[in-house]
């Protein structure tokens, strides 16, 4: 991979700052969403410097969670991943993320890397966990967060912002379309048998109709209502899906639009129950207000 070392100027963005592109949210001083069009391959590694707008959540040095680079101060995640063992919302300082990771492996002792434009994985402290209002700890509703980052975000080659779907336009209707979702979780549904996966890994889910996803749950005696501010994505034959630690990470559009938050499910690709997303349309009036406030301080 060619390393190109940008130099950006830091924007600060108000809501009246925000860009669209076709509709899509741009909350970033840089343009979103231009990376490579992703080929169409599933459950396996991903290209070095390919998927550039996730992060690796990490507590004492361990990666557990994934998330999503939206502007050059926040990430998106699950409302899960901000929950402690006894349900309760994480300290700040409780949680590093890192930025341009692609193996684990690589990322040697959980060192901060001091010079980001180098294009290596770099550590970033976080500064605030605010998640939905509507979200209580353990449960799937609403199951979405916003974390700000102690410092911006120095944009390389390897680290650049995804789009966001509004809601308000194409970028929304994903029923019927493929995605791709992203994650070093484990392999397999048995963690004793496995671990993390060490490379970043990418695989191609088809996305369900809600009501087509409720069917197939029904079918296999497990009911469940999804919610409109939920969708389903997978393979109706199993064998692809997020699993453990994988939660929080990006599902995005062949054109590079971020459409689910990884949420919950049953098992890890089981036959006939697909992964079950936060909706990220269903949420952008509230994701734009919160960056806003924040910023404005």
């Amino acid at each position: 991979m060619v390393r190109i070392r940008l130099l950006l100027a830091s924007v600060v963005l108000t809501l009246s700052q925000l860009t669209t592109i076709e509709g899509q949210i741009s909350l970033s001083s840089v343009p979103c969403g231009r990376q490579q069009q992703q080929r169409i391959v599933g459950g396996v590694n991903s290209n070095r410097g390919q998927i550039t707008y996730i992060a690796s959540l990490t507590k004492r040095g361990g990666h557990f969670c994934g998330a999503s680079i939206v502007s050059d101060r926040w990430l998106l995640t699950a409302g899960h991943c901000v929950c402690s063992g006894v349900n309760k919302v994480l300290r700040a300082n409780q949680i590093q993320a890192v930025l341009g990771l692609y193996r684990r492996s690589e990322f040697g002792g959980n060192q901060i890397d001091i010079d980001p434009f180098t294009d290596r994985a770099y550590e970033v402290g976080i500064r605030t966990i605010v998640p939905h209002p509507g979200y209580v700890c353990n449960k799937p509703s609403n199951d979405i967060a916003l974390l700000e980052l102690a410092r911006r975000i120095d944009f390389t080659a390897s680290v650049r912002p995804i789009c966001l779907s509004s809601g308000t336009d194409g970028s929304a209707r994903v029923e019927g379309r493929t995605a791709v979702v992203a994650g070093w979780g484990w392999q397999q549904e048995n963690r004793n048998l496995g671990d993390k996966a060490d490379t970043l890994q990418r695989a191609v889910v088809d996305v369900f109709r809600n009501e087509e996803c409720e069917g197939m749950y029904r079918r296999g005696n497990r009911s469940r209502t999804i919610a409109r501010t939920q969708l389903c994505a997978g393979k109706g034959t199993g064998g692809v899906d997020a699993c453990w630690a994988d939660s929080g990470g990006p599902l995005v559009t062949n054109d590079n639009v971020l459409i689910g938050v990884v949420s919950t499910g049953i098992g890890c690709a089981r036959p006939g129950f697909p992964g079950i997303y936060t909706r990220v349309s269903e949420y952008a009036g509230w994701i734009t207000t919160v960056i806003d406030r924040f910023n404005a301080r």
